[in-house]
């Protein structure tokens, strides 16, 4: 089963319409009983699924991209040690540039720099 998880607003229009546009495409080519569309879901599920799942995709708002993302979705499934080395890279990734030390040491940097142009 795939799960589709995304901010979904239902006072949104917009988001209420891509939605039923999803579920139909999922319908016409022939997987909606695979595809699981979370519209809502609370921190914990949210970090629950996302520690199982194979990859995370953000899409932006123009779908000419979407054909794409699905091509490169299908390698991922074709090939699972691809996707678990690009999961160990990517964590690592993550790990090195974005660790609450190092967005610290680059938030203290800035505001060193920032203190320095007030001085000057």
């Amino acid at each position: 089963m795939s799960n589709v998880l995304g901010g979904f607003d239902k006072r949104l229009k917009e988001d209420a319409e891509y939605l039923k546009e999803l579920r139909s495409l999922a319908e016409k080519v022939g997987v909606s009983n695979q595809v699981n569309f979370i519209t809502s879901c609370s921190t914990a599920e949210r970090n629950a699924l996302l520690s199982q799942c194979l990859c995370v995709l953000y899409t932006p708002k123009t779908r000419r991209w979407h054909r794409e993302f699905c091509l490169a979705i299908a390698k991922l499934i074709e090939d699972p040690q691809m996707a678990q080395r690009m999961g160990i890279h990517a964590r690592r990734h993550v790990t090195d540039s974005f660790s609450t030390k190092i967005s610290g040491w680059h938030l203290n940097q800035y505001l060193v720099n920032v203190a320095g142009m007030k001085e000057g």
